[in-house]
């Protein structure tokens, strides 16, 4: 067999084995007109790590060049890099791309659109190829280009009758930012001579790695939340396209071969058909045979599963779609010693490449098939909407119609729709209040995804997950959810529309005079905070009511809770032109701002009662480094910079021993590890009146470490902080340890036991400040980890405790850890010296958008002064 050595992909440079070659089909010719790799960068796709910008300049010049490509950009990252899409396909169905793209929307709307079957059966499938999610899988997006090229100029009948059969939507990186950090990376340290040494710079990358996102956000997870500007943008053309078939492209570790899906069958998403298992077995048919020709190892149906809704691979597994994800081994820099001997950059490539083309060689062979699937997916949700006993779920919010809005944004994002009430709503005994309540239909065509968004399940017949157990959105929003027999009447509804962001449905009338007082905030919306912050950063003195209080305003008599914000205006006449044009703008976003009538309530504490206490201009740093989460950074450093444009210092841990920490009054130790020595740090500046947050499971090690201190550090007994009972002596009667298990059933056990991500019942004091602003005192909090806190013996200390009967809201825990989670605190504040401690045990920024306790966190910052008791 003659093998055609591939055009910028040649081993000439870097490996002179024939094998690396073999991914080139035999025999294709290619159109001389259009530039290679090579002839483009200067040297051989796989010598070098590609560079974004190198990437996107050639997918541009071939688009230049080529009448098959056009290309477009579709979004910017945060840190302003382009996010591009290439279309790809013959001339014929270019000529009509708007005419194919409204047939197969239609498809998608069986309720609404004539549906012309001739034209369906003659419709050409798309399909999305998506590489490079995480930016140290190079092999993905350094592949991209090479299939670009090969679509772009190659000759013959085959890849004519893909161009004709298929629309090709190809992203070539869908993380550009953390793609070119890792880039920068592995060619800073590749020398003449390619080192394979695992323990060689190149192979051991910097923190943070270059698989996240500029936030250190993991993107791959961020399909379902859409947080980020690469996911937004990825989600507005995937629900423009809906397309038949979606590729993500990864890689794994070193020691590893090549995986593709189907996935372990029993750790699939329940709302997924069948048929899509089985179409994704008959996609793994050409992807075998491909691996077979090329000599490459591979797995299938092990490892990885089909179940978070939020990932590239399953998320259009619920879109009537089939959504496909590829593993490869990763050689991480050029080269890299694995058991098998040496994998080489280059060969990582070669498998990704080889798989590009047999999805393609099999999109174009099920074109029909694939079709008729989507178009029975939709008609299929429609009927299975009919048959349920719900028809409206109603979804309200206490006084923040902005919580409300950034929930629809996101079912509106996932072509979810949803309504508004035109009047208040009674049902049964309950008054949902117009504003304030959202109504989603079960009838809509996105009702399996849907079902899925709002799922609460706790028992499963396989506990081990890839990722998190649960998601359930209204959860993660902090809503209340109530079902309804009936379907609310069409002229009742107004529906949500992303312009409902500029006008609020509960728009403030507020008048702002020159002889106001002041202003009362209500701090339950979700701008309150906001408005705190920006406020504060003009040095506008804000003070917080710790009590409720009815007071005279000059719309009447009105009712204040716990955590009103009272911004003086008479002592700060300065600024009035100031405070003006932040409360104006902050009530068009739904902050309710009420002026004030008078100094003297009608009950409660007087507006100039030391009740009311002055809030502190926030300063605050963030320990981060080797041993820190970026995950869980990477959520605080976003949460605080893009949402609340408050800034934030990130401090090294190796220079974390010399800093001035006289300059803040936050200290931030995300979820990892923290040295003995950064603690002890910590703790001395928690004693100067310092506020300390730690998250996650490092609270249990802070925990024990504050067990240590002197009894008079605390405001409480130090020792019932104590936490991670990870082991107690078993009591007499009980059974004894078997002393045989079998040894392939050791990884799963230990994975039962683990908390992989499910939702939690709590209950809240609301009276204290870490809890101003909250309405419910029931809170849904998220955990993945089995790290424990017991509540300390001063009750004023536990503002967050868990559910004493029912703990587990949502997703999977073992019996064993339930029974943990029973009694056991979520939020314990530690008094040190003139400071604090706050421990919080749960994640409260969850990727970006639990907002139901993200409040929690920024409640730990502006009030953290305010939480010890008996002050």
């Amino acid at each position: 067999m003659t093998i055609a050595i591939l055009p910028g992909f040649s081993a000439t440079v870097q490996d002179d084995s024939p094998r690396s070659t073999q991914h080139w089909p035999d025999g294709v010719e290619c159109d001389e007109s259009i530039p290679t790799p090579r002839e483009f960068f200067g040297f051989d796709i796989g010598f070098r790590h590609l560079a974004h910008a190198q990437v996107a300049d050639y997918v541009r010049k071939l688009a230049e060049v080529s009448d098959r490509i056009s290309v477009e950009q579709y979004a910017t990252t945060h840190g302003g890099r382009p996010l591009l899409m290439l279309t790809i396909t013959s001339q014929e169905n270019r000529d009509r791309l708007d005419e194919i793209r409204e047939q197969h929307f239609k498809m998608t709307k069986p309720d609404a659109s004539e549906i012309d079957e001739d034209a369906i059966e003659e419709l050409p499938a798309i399909i999305n190829m998506g590489y490079g999610v995480h930016g140290d899988e190079p092999s993905a997006t350094n592949c991209a280009p090479l299939v670009a090229y090969y679509l772009a100029a190659a000759k013959g009948p085959e890849v004519e009758k893909w161009l004709n059969d298929c629309v090709i939507l190809l992203d070539p990186s869908l993380n550009p930012d953390g793609f070119n950090r890792f880039a920068n990376w592995a060619n800073r340290y590749r020398g003449v001579v390619p080192n394979p040494d695992p323990a060689h710079a190149e192979h051991n990358q910097m923190w943070p790695p270059g698989r996240v996102n500029y936030y250190w956000f993991d993107l791959n997870r961020d399909w379902l939340p859409a947080v980020h500007p690469e996911s937004r943008g990825r989600l507005n053309w995937y629900h423009d396209w809906k397309p038949n078939v979606v590729l993500d492209f990864h890689e794994m570790g070193t020691n590893s071969t090549f995986f593709f899906q189907p996935g372990i069958p029993q750790r699939t998403n329940p709302m997924t058909p069948a048929k899509n298992q089985e179409l994704t077995r008959k996609f793994a048919s050409y992807h075998a045979k491909a691996l077979d020709k090329r000599g490459s190892l591979y797995f299938t149906q092990e490892r990885f599963d089909d179940f978070y809704m939020g990932k590239g691979s399953t998320y259009p597994d619920l879109h009537g779609c089939v959504g496909i994800l590829f593993e490869q081994a990763s050689s991480r820099g050029h080269v890299q010693k694995n058991q098998d001997g040496i994998l080489k950059f280059s060969e990582t490539i070669g498998n990704q490449f080889t798989t590009s083309l047999s999805s393609l060689r099999a999109t174009s062979a099920m074109r029909s098939e694939l079709i008729q699937y989507k178009q029975r997916f939709y008609r299929q949700a429609l009927k299975m909407s009919a048959k349920q006993k719900v028809k409206t779920w109603l979804f309200n919010c206490e006084a923040n119609d902005a919580r409300l809005k950034e929930f629809a944004m996101t079912l509106h994002r996932h072509d979810i729709e949803s309504y508004w009430l035109k009047e208040d709503f009674e049902y049964g005994d309950e008054t949902f209040q117009a504003g304030f309540t959202l109504a989603v239909p079960s009838n809509q065509s996105e009702y399996r995804f849907l079902r899925s968004l709002l799922m609460r399940k706790t028992d499963f017949k396989e506990n081990i997950f890839y990722d998190v157990s649960s998601w359930t959105l209204p959860l993660a929003y902090g809503l209340k959810q109530t079902r309804l027999k009936k379907t609310i009447d069409a002229d009742s509804l107004v529906r949500f529309s992303p312009l409902d962001f500029a006008e609020p449905a509960n728009k403030s009338t507020v008048e702002f005079r020159d002889d106001d007082l002041g202003y009362f905030v209500d701090f339950r919306s979700d701008a309150a905070p906001k408005l705190l912050g920006e406020l504060l950063a003009n040095d506008i003195k804000v003070r917080v009511a710790k009590k409720p209080f009815r007071s005279k305003a000059k719309t009447g008599q009105s009712n204040f809770g716990y955590g009103t914000l009272s911004i003086p205006l008479q002592i700060q006449k300065d600024k009035r032109d100031a405070i003006v044009e932040i409360l104006k703008s902050a009530s068009n976003a739904g902050a309710s701002v009420v002026p004030v009538a008078g100094g003297l309530s009608a009950s409660g504490p007087d507006v100039g009662s030391p009740t009311f206490s002055v809030i502190e201009k926030p300063s605050i740093a963030m320990v981060i480094g080797s041993g820190v989460s970026a995950y869980s950074a990477g959520e605080v450093w976003h949460l605080l910079d893009e949402q609340y444009r408050m800034p934030v210092t990130l401090l090294k841990q190796s220079r974390f021993a010399d800093a001035n920490l006289d300059d803040y009054k936050t200290l931030i130790f995300a979820d990892g590890r923290a040295s003995d020595s950064d603690l002890d740090n910590a703790k001395a500046f928690a004693k100067k009146g310092g506020t300390v947050i730690v998250i996650g499971k490092l609270t249990a090690s802070v925990a024990k470490r504050l067990e240590k201190s002197p009894k008079n550090d605390t405001n409480g007994s130090a020792k019932d902080l104590a936490s991670s009972d990870k082991s107690k002596a078993k009591k007499d009667s009980e059974e004894p340890d078997p002393i045989q298990k079998p040894f392939d059933s050791a990884s799963n056990e230990r994975a039962l036991k683990l908390i992989s991500g499910a939702i939690f019942k709590a209950k809240a004091d609301l009276t204290h400040p870490l809890l101003y602003g909250f309405t419910d005192p029931e809170l849904a909090v998220f955990r993945n980890h089995a790290e424990f806190l017991k509540p300390s013996s001063n009750p004023y200390c536990n503002p967050v405790i868990y559910d004493a009967k029912k703990p587990l809201m949502a997703g999977y825990c073992s019996e064993e850890n339930v029974e943990k989670f029973k009694g056991s605190a979520s939020v314990v504040v530690h008094p040190t010296g003139r400071g604090r401690f706050i421990l919080l045990a749960d994640n409260p920024n969850f990727r970006g958008f639990w907002k139901a306790t993200n409040r929690l966190f920024m409640n730990a910052i502006f009030f953290g002064d305010k939480v010890n008791p008996g002050r």
